[in-house]
Protein backbone atom coordinates (compact mmCIF):
# COMPACT_ATOMS: atom_id res chain seq x y z
CA UNK A 1 0.00 0.00 0.00
CA UNK A 2 0.99 4.07 -0.27
CA UNK A 3 1.49 4.64 2.97
CA UNK A 4 1.04 2.47 6.46
CA UNK A 5 -0.47 4.42 8.72
CA UNK A 6 0.45 3.60 12.77
CA UNK A 7 -1.51 2.25 15.10
CA UNK A 8 -2.97 5.59 16.92
CA UNK A 9 -0.80 6.53 19.63
CA UNK A 10 -3.41 8.31 22.24
CA UNK A 11 -6.11 5.65 23.76
CA UNK A 12 -9.86 6.22 22.69
CA UNK A 13 -12.34 7.72 25.55
CA UNK A 14 -15.13 5.22 26.84
CA UNK A 15 -17.74 7.65 27.10
CA UNK A 16 -16.69 10.76 25.85
CA UNK A 17 -19.21 12.36 23.44
CA UNK A 18 -17.88 15.42 21.39
CA UNK A 19 -20.28 18.92 22.64
CA UNK A 20 -22.13 20.63 19.21
CA UNK A 21 -19.36 23.35 19.45
CA UNK A 22 -16.37 20.97 19.84
CA UNK A 23 -17.57 19.03 16.67
CA UNK A 24 -17.53 22.05 14.61
CA UNK A 25 -13.78 22.98 12.82
CA UNK A 26 -12.81 26.43 14.11
CA UNK A 27 -10.79 27.43 10.72
CA UNK A 28 -12.54 27.70 8.05
CA UNK A 29 -12.26 26.85 3.95
CA UNK A 30 -11.20 29.94 2.36
CA UNK A 31 -7.38 29.12 3.28
CA UNK A 32 -5.51 26.17 4.13
CA UNK A 33 -7.24 23.83 6.56
CA UNK A 34 -5.38 23.67 9.90
CA UNK A 35 -6.42 21.78 12.88
CA UNK A 36 -7.14 22.76 15.89
CA UNK A 37 -8.07 21.70 19.46
CA UNK A 38 -11.54 20.33 17.80
CA UNK A 39 -9.60 17.20 16.74
CA UNK A 40 -9.91 15.95 20.65
CA UNK A 41 -13.58 15.24 20.68
CA UNK A 42 -13.59 13.87 17.21
CA UNK A 43 -9.93 11.48 18.22
CA UNK A 44 -12.04 10.02 20.94
CA UNK A 45 -15.10 9.78 18.36
CA UNK A 46 -13.10 8.32 15.43
CA UNK A 47 -11.03 6.05 17.49
CA UNK A 48 -13.84 4.65 19.73
CA UNK A 49 -15.55 3.51 15.90
CA UNK A 50 -12.63 2.00 14.22
CA UNK A 51 -11.61 0.39 17.52
CA UNK A 52 -14.18 -1.60 16.72
CA UNK A 53 -12.12 -4.07 14.68
CA UNK A 54 -10.41 -5.14 17.91
CA UNK A 55 -6.86 -3.77 17.21
CA UNK A 56 -5.33 -0.25 17.07
CA UNK A 57 -3.62 -1.59 13.78
CA UNK A 58 -7.36 -2.43 12.18
CA UNK A 59 -8.58 0.84 13.08
CA UNK A 60 -5.37 2.58 11.07
CA UNK A 61 -5.84 0.49 8.47
CA UNK A 62 -9.53 1.32 8.15
CA UNK A 63 -9.16 4.99 9.03
CA UNK A 64 -6.49 5.16 6.06
CA UNK A 65 -8.64 3.99 3.99
CA UNK A 66 -11.44 6.11 4.39
CA UNK A 67 -9.20 8.86 4.12
CA UNK A 68 -7.73 7.49 0.81
CA UNK A 69 -11.77 7.22 -0.93
CA UNK A 70 -12.41 10.45 0.28
CA UNK A 71 -9.57 12.25 -1.01
CA UNK A 72 -10.05 10.46 -4.55
CA UNK A 73 -13.41 11.62 -4.26
CA UNK A 74 -12.52 15.58 -3.42
CA UNK A 75 -10.28 15.35 -5.56
CA UNK A 76 -12.45 14.14 -9.16
CA UNK A 77 -15.47 16.95 -7.49
CA UNK A 78 -12.25 19.55 -7.60
CA UNK A 79 -11.77 18.45 -11.45
CA UNK A 80 -15.36 19.39 -11.99
CA UNK A 81 -15.20 22.46 -10.24
CA UNK A 82 -12.40 23.30 -12.18
CA UNK A 83 -14.27 22.67 -15.34
CA UNK A 84 -17.19 24.34 -14.30
CA UNK A 85 -14.91 27.54 -13.52
CA UNK A 86 -13.21 27.91 -17.20
CA UNK A 87 -16.57 27.24 -18.51
CA UNK A 88 -17.45 30.59 -16.20
CA UNK A 89 -15.03 32.17 -17.99
CA UNK A 90 -15.39 31.13 -21.23
CA UNK A 91 -19.21 32.68 -20.68
CA UNK A 92 -18.03 35.76 -19.38
CA UNK A 93 -15.77 36.24 -21.94
CA UNK A 94 -18.54 35.60 -24.95
CA UNK A 95 -20.66 37.80 -22.58
CA UNK A 96 -18.48 40.66 -22.80
CA UNK A 97 -17.66 40.43 -27.12
CA UNK A 98 -21.23 40.14 -27.28
CA UNK A 99 -22.24 42.83 -25.03
CA UNK A 100 -19.20 45.36 -26.64
CA UNK A 101 -20.09 44.57 -29.77
CA UNK A 102 -23.64 45.27 -29.63
CA UNK A 103 -23.07 48.44 -28.24
CA UNK A 104 -20.55 48.95 -31.31
CA UNK A 105 -23.61 48.87 -33.59
CA UNK A 106 -25.77 50.37 -31.83
CA UNK A 107 -23.73 53.32 -31.57
CA UNK A 108 -23.77 53.93 -35.04
CA UNK A 109 -27.18 53.07 -36.11
CA UNK A 110 -28.68 55.48 -38.53
CA UNK A 111 -32.04 56.23 -39.43
CA UNK A 112 -33.71 54.12 -41.93
CA UNK A 113 -30.96 51.26 -41.61
CA UNK A 114 -32.65 48.71 -39.89
CA UNK A 115 -35.69 48.11 -37.80
CA UNK A 116 -36.26 50.41 -35.33
CA UNK A 117 -37.82 48.10 -32.60
CA UNK A 118 -34.72 45.92 -33.32
CA UNK A 119 -32.07 48.49 -32.85
CA UNK A 120 -34.00 48.79 -29.02
CA UNK A 121 -33.55 45.02 -28.16
CA UNK A 122 -30.11 45.20 -29.29
CA UNK A 123 -29.26 47.78 -27.05
CA UNK A 124 -31.21 46.01 -24.38
CA UNK A 125 -29.44 42.63 -24.85
CA UNK A 126 -26.10 44.05 -25.15
CA UNK A 127 -26.65 46.32 -22.12
CA UNK A 128 -27.54 43.13 -20.11
CA UNK A 129 -24.93 41.23 -21.85
CA UNK A 130 -21.87 43.85 -20.38
CA UNK A 131 -23.50 43.20 -17.25
CA UNK A 132 -23.15 39.57 -16.64
CA UNK A 133 -20.01 39.78 -17.93
CA UNK A 134 -18.87 41.62 -15.12
CA UNK A 135 -19.22 38.71 -12.89
CA UNK A 136 -16.28 37.83 -10.77
CA UNK A 137 -15.36 34.83 -10.95
CA UNK A 138 -13.84 33.60 -7.36
CA UNK A 139 -10.42 31.49 -6.88
CA UNK A 140 -11.60 27.79 -5.41
CA UNK A 141 -11.17 26.95 -2.08
CA UNK A 142 -7.86 26.20 -0.61
CA UNK A 143 -6.34 22.69 -0.53
CA UNK A 144 -5.58 20.78 2.44
CA UNK A 145 -2.52 20.15 4.00
CA UNK A 146 -2.27 16.68 4.16
CA UNK A 147 -0.50 14.76 5.93
CA UNK A 148 2.04 12.93 3.90
CA UNK A 149 4.02 10.61 6.12
CA UNK A 150 5.31 7.24 5.39
CA UNK A 151 3.54 6.34 9.06
CA UNK A 152 0.42 8.22 10.28
CA UNK A 153 -1.79 7.54 13.15
CA UNK A 154 -5.36 6.92 12.75
CA UNK A 155 -6.77 10.22 14.30
CA UNK A 156 -4.60 11.90 11.91
CA UNK A 157 -6.90 10.00 9.20
CA UNK A 158 -9.96 10.84 10.69
CA UNK A 159 -9.58 14.72 11.13
CA UNK A 160 -8.12 14.55 7.78
CA UNK A 161 -11.77 12.78 6.62
CA UNK A 162 -13.48 14.86 8.06
CA UNK A 163 -11.79 18.10 6.77
CA UNK A 164 -11.91 16.09 3.72
CA UNK A 165 -16.01 16.52 3.71
CA UNK A 166 -15.69 19.72 4.38
CA UNK A 167 -13.89 21.01 1.80
CA UNK A 168 -16.02 18.64 -0.56
CA UNK A 169 -19.14 20.21 0.18
CA UNK A 170 -17.74 23.67 -0.15
CA UNK A 171 -16.81 22.47 -3.84
CA UNK A 172 -20.43 20.93 -4.43
CA UNK A 173 -21.66 24.61 -3.38
CA UNK A 174 -18.91 26.58 -5.89
CA UNK A 175 -19.62 23.36 -8.56
CA UNK A 176 -23.21 24.32 -8.47
CA UNK A 177 -23.39 28.26 -8.47
CA UNK A 178 -20.85 28.61 -11.06
CA UNK A 179 -23.10 26.31 -13.54
CA UNK A 180 -25.66 28.44 -13.10
CA UNK A 181 -23.87 31.49 -13.35
CA UNK A 182 -22.27 30.05 -16.54
CA UNK A 183 -25.88 29.10 -17.86
CA UNK A 184 -26.95 32.19 -16.93
CA UNK A 185 -23.73 34.40 -18.61
CA UNK A 186 -24.01 32.42 -21.87
CA UNK A 187 -27.99 32.34 -22.67
CA UNK A 188 -27.19 36.71 -22.11
CA UNK A 189 -24.55 36.19 -24.45
CA UNK A 190 -26.57 34.28 -27.02
CA UNK A 191 -29.23 37.19 -26.97
CA UNK A 192 -26.98 39.64 -27.69
CA UNK A 193 -25.63 37.60 -30.32
CA UNK A 194 -28.91 36.70 -31.85
CA UNK A 195 -30.07 40.45 -31.60
CA UNK A 196 -27.42 41.81 -33.63
CA UNK A 197 -27.94 39.23 -35.92
CA UNK A 198 -31.74 40.23 -36.88
CA UNK A 199 -31.23 43.72 -36.43
CA UNK A 200 -28.60 43.36 -39.43
CA UNK A 201 -31.32 41.36 -41.39
CA UNK A 202 -33.63 44.41 -40.91
CA UNK A 203 -30.92 46.51 -42.37
CA UNK A 204 -29.91 44.28 -45.32
CA UNK A 205 -33.48 44.33 -45.94
CA UNK A 206 -33.22 47.84 -46.18
CA UNK A 207 -30.52 48.19 -48.38
CA UNK A 208 -32.44 46.11 -50.71
CA UNK A 209 -35.48 48.33 -50.90
CA UNK A 210 -32.86 51.10 -51.69
CA UNK A 211 -31.78 49.17 -54.41
CA UNK A 212 -35.06 48.96 -55.57
CA UNK A 213 -36.00 52.21 -55.43
CA UNK A 214 -32.87 53.34 -57.22
CA UNK A 215 -32.62 51.97 -60.21
CA UNK A 216 -30.56 54.50 -62.15
CA UNK A 217 -27.78 54.00 -59.86
CA UNK A 218 -24.68 53.24 -61.78
CA UNK A 219 -24.07 49.09 -61.30
CA UNK A 220 -20.60 49.96 -59.32
CA UNK A 221 -22.35 51.18 -56.70
CA UNK A 222 -25.03 48.88 -56.45
CA UNK A 223 -22.55 46.19 -56.35
CA UNK A 224 -21.11 47.65 -52.79
CA UNK A 225 -24.79 47.47 -51.51
CA UNK A 226 -25.09 44.00 -52.80
CA UNK A 227 -21.76 43.04 -50.77
CA UNK A 228 -23.16 44.34 -48.10
CA UNK A 229 -26.33 42.28 -48.22
CA UNK A 230 -24.82 39.28 -48.70
CA UNK A 231 -21.59 39.92 -46.72
CA UNK A 232 -19.34 38.64 -49.23
CA UNK A 233 -17.80 39.70 -52.17
CA UNK A 234 -14.18 40.68 -53.58
CA UNK A 235 -14.03 43.30 -51.20
CA UNK A 236 -16.09 42.39 -47.93
CA UNK A 237 -13.62 41.61 -44.98
CA UNK A 238 -15.99 42.37 -42.37
CA UNK A 239 -16.89 40.20 -39.56
CA UNK A 240 -20.58 39.28 -39.97
CA UNK A 241 -23.06 41.47 -38.92
CA UNK A 242 -20.63 43.56 -36.73
CA UNK A 243 -20.34 47.39 -36.63
CA UNK A 244 -17.70 47.41 -39.38
CA UNK A 245 -19.90 45.75 -41.97
CA UNK A 246 -23.28 47.70 -40.57
CA UNK A 247 -20.72 51.28 -41.31
CA UNK A 248 -19.73 49.61 -44.72
CA UNK A 249 -22.95 49.06 -45.53
CA UNK A 250 -24.74 52.39 -44.91
CA UNK A 251 -21.78 54.38 -46.85
CA UNK A 252 -23.17 52.12 -49.51
CA UNK A 253 -26.80 52.46 -49.17
CA UNK A 254 -25.08 56.47 -48.96
CA UNK A 255 -23.66 56.10 -52.32
CA UNK A 256 -26.50 54.43 -54.16
CA UNK A 257 -28.89 57.38 -53.23
CA UNK A 258 -26.24 59.87 -54.21
CA UNK A 259 -25.37 57.92 -57.76
CA UNK A 260 -29.14 58.05 -58.21
CA UNK A 261 -29.45 61.83 -58.06
CA UNK A 262 -26.44 62.44 -60.09
CA UNK A 263 -27.83 59.49 -63.24
CA UNK A 264 -31.32 61.35 -63.00
CA UNK A 265 -29.32 64.91 -62.89
CA UNK A 266 -27.55 63.38 -66.23
CA UNK A 267 -30.57 62.11 -67.73
CA UNK A 268 -32.20 65.64 -67.41
CA UNK A 269 -29.10 67.14 -69.28
CA UNK A 270 -29.93 68.42 -72.86
CA UNK A 271 -26.95 65.99 -74.51
CA UNK A 272 -28.85 62.77 -72.74
CA UNK A 273 -31.04 62.89 -75.67
CA UNK A 274 -28.41 62.08 -78.00
CA UNK A 275 -26.36 59.60 -74.66
CA UNK A 276 -28.99 57.80 -73.98
CA UNK A 277 -29.85 56.12 -77.09
CA UNK A 278 -26.64 55.05 -77.49
CA UNK A 279 -26.32 53.74 -74.16
CA UNK A 280 -29.67 51.50 -74.59
CA UNK A 281 -28.28 50.30 -78.26
CA UNK A 282 -24.77 49.28 -76.20
CA UNK A 283 -26.95 47.80 -73.45
CA UNK A 284 -29.25 45.90 -76.64
CA UNK A 285 -26.32 44.03 -77.86
CA UNK A 286 -24.31 43.36 -74.39
CA UNK A 287 -25.97 39.96 -73.90
CA UNK A 288 -27.21 41.05 -70.25
CA UNK A 289 -23.97 42.16 -69.29
CA UNK A 290 -24.27 45.34 -66.98
CA UNK A 291 -22.92 48.32 -68.40
CA UNK A 292 -22.08 51.64 -66.48
CA UNK A 293 -21.16 54.65 -68.67
CA UNK A 294 -19.23 57.70 -68.67
CA UNK A 295 -18.38 60.21 -71.03
CA UNK A 296 -15.68 62.57 -71.72
CA UNK A 297 -14.63 65.41 -74.62
CA UNK A 298 -11.13 63.63 -74.35
CA UNK A 299 -11.07 59.97 -74.10
CA UNK A 300 -7.55 57.73 -74.41
CA UNK A 301 -5.97 61.09 -75.14
CA UNK A 302 -8.11 61.79 -78.18
CA UNK A 303 -9.94 64.89 -78.09
CA UNK A 304 -13.58 65.08 -79.66
CA UNK A 305 -12.79 69.00 -80.99
CA UNK A 306 -10.02 67.28 -82.99
CA UNK A 307 -12.98 64.45 -84.91
CA UNK A 308 -11.68 61.96 -83.19
CA UNK A 309 -14.16 58.98 -81.67
CA UNK A 310 -12.52 57.17 -79.04
CA UNK A 311 -14.00 54.68 -76.10
CA UNK A 312 -12.36 52.54 -73.42
CA UNK A 313 -13.53 49.97 -71.34
CA UNK A 314 -12.94 48.41 -68.26
CA UNK A 315 -14.31 44.86 -67.22
CA UNK A 316 -14.65 42.74 -64.39
CA UNK A 317 -15.55 39.10 -64.36
CA UNK A 318 -16.83 38.83 -60.62
CA UNK A 319 -20.08 40.13 -59.41
CA UNK A 320 -22.26 38.49 -62.53
CA UNK A 321 -20.32 40.25 -64.85
CA UNK A 322 -19.99 43.95 -65.64
CA UNK A 323 -17.91 46.65 -67.31
CA UNK A 324 -17.35 50.24 -67.52
CA UNK A 325 -17.13 52.09 -70.79
CA UNK A 326 -16.24 55.03 -71.51
CA UNK A 327 -17.24 57.35 -74.77
CA UNK A 328 -15.72 60.34 -76.10
CA UNK A 329 -18.47 62.98 -76.63
CA UNK A 330 -18.13 62.75 -80.43
CA UNK A 331 -19.52 59.81 -80.42
CA UNK A 332 -22.88 61.47 -79.29
CA UNK A 333 -22.47 64.25 -81.77
CA UNK A 334 -22.38 61.72 -84.74
CA UNK A 335 -23.90 58.27 -83.69
CA UNK A 336 -26.76 58.93 -85.89
CA UNK A 337 -24.69 59.50 -89.03
CA UNK A 338 -21.71 57.73 -89.25
CA UNK A 339 -21.37 54.00 -88.84
CA UNK A 340 -17.32 54.24 -87.50
CA UNK A 341 -19.50 56.40 -84.36
CA UNK A 342 -21.29 53.89 -84.04
CA UNK A 343 -18.60 50.67 -84.59
CA UNK A 344 -16.10 52.24 -81.41
CA UNK A 345 -18.96 51.70 -79.26
CA UNK A 346 -19.70 48.26 -80.80
CA UNK A 347 -15.89 47.73 -80.29
CA UNK A 348 -16.05 48.19 -76.55
CA UNK A 349 -19.24 46.38 -75.70
CA UNK A 350 -16.89 43.43 -77.64
CA UNK A 351 -14.34 43.66 -75.02
CA UNK A 352 -17.29 43.41 -72.02
CA UNK A 353 -18.17 40.41 -73.77
CA UNK A 354 -15.14 38.19 -72.61
CA UNK A 355 -16.45 38.50 -68.78
CA UNK A 356 -19.52 35.81 -70.07
CA UNK A 357 -18.72 31.83 -69.57
CA UNK A 358 -19.52 31.00 -73.00
CA UNK A 359 -17.02 33.90 -74.12
CA UNK A 360 -13.63 33.63 -72.29
CA UNK A 361 -12.82 30.43 -73.44
CA UNK A 362 -12.50 31.93 -76.82
CA UNK A 363 -10.85 35.01 -75.95
CA UNK A 364 -8.30 33.08 -73.58
CA UNK A 365 -7.69 30.54 -76.28
CA UNK A 366 -5.33 30.02 -78.82
CA UNK A 367 -6.57 31.84 -81.63
CA UNK A 368 -6.79 34.90 -79.52
CA UNK A 369 -4.30 34.12 -76.85
CA UNK A 370 -6.04 36.57 -74.47
CA UNK A 371 -5.50 39.82 -77.29
CA UNK A 372 -7.78 42.09 -76.01
CA UNK A 373 -7.83 44.80 -79.14
CA UNK A 374 -7.32 42.04 -81.23
CA UNK A 375 -10.68 40.37 -79.50
CA UNK A 376 -12.83 43.60 -79.69
CA UNK A 377 -11.72 44.28 -83.42
CA UNK A 378 -12.99 40.75 -84.26
CA UNK A 379 -16.09 40.63 -82.21
CA UNK A 380 -17.74 44.00 -83.82
CA UNK A 381 -16.44 42.67 -87.42
CA UNK A 382 -18.32 39.49 -86.93
CA UNK A 383 -21.06 41.74 -85.41
CA UNK A 384 -21.64 43.30 -88.92
CA UNK A 385 -19.10 46.66 -88.45
CA UNK A 386 -16.82 46.11 -90.72
CA UNK A 387 -14.95 48.98 -90.77
CA UNK A 388 -12.69 51.51 -89.76
CA UNK A 389 -13.95 52.19 -86.69
CA UNK A 390 -14.65 48.37 -85.42
CA UNK A 391 -10.86 48.96 -84.26
CA UNK A 392 -8.84 48.31 -87.94
CA UNK A 393 -8.06 51.77 -88.30
CA UNK A 394 -6.14 51.61 -84.66
CA UNK A 395 -5.24 48.10 -83.95
CA UNK A 396 -5.14 46.08 -87.68
CA UNK A 397 -7.37 43.73 -88.98
CA UNK A 398 -7.59 40.52 -87.37
CA UNK A 399 -7.67 37.37 -89.45
CA UNK A 400 -10.39 35.69 -90.85
CA UNK A 401 -9.60 32.92 -88.56
CA UNK A 402 -10.23 35.10 -85.46
CA UNK A 403 -13.17 36.90 -86.61
CA UNK A 404 -15.06 33.15 -87.05
CA UNK A 405 -13.76 32.45 -83.78
CA UNK A 406 -15.33 35.99 -82.28
CA UNK A 407 -18.30 35.72 -83.70
CA UNK A 408 -19.54 32.29 -82.00
CA UNK A 409 -19.40 34.38 -78.72
CA UNK A 410 -23.14 35.93 -79.99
Amino acid sequence: MPDTPAAPDAPAAESAEPSAAAAEPAAGLAGTARRTSWWVPVLAVGVAVLGATGTYLGAGYVAHAVRTDHIAAVDELEQRADDARGDLKAAITRAGSAGDQGAAVTAVVVDGLGADELAVELEAAATTAAELAATAVEPLPDPIAYDRGGTRPAWVSVIEVLETRERGRALLDELEAMTIAAGDIDAAATAAEEARVAFYASAADSAAAVLDANQVATYESRIAVQHGIDQAGDDWFESPNSVGAYVKLSKAVDAVRASAGAEAARRAEVDYAARGPIEDFARSIAHGVNLDFRWANVVADKSSDDGWYAGTALYRYGDGGWATIELSHSIGWHFGDDVNAKAVVVHEVGHAQVVRPECEPLFTGPVFGGDDEMWATAWAIAAGYDVEGSGIQAYGRPSDAQIAEAGKCR
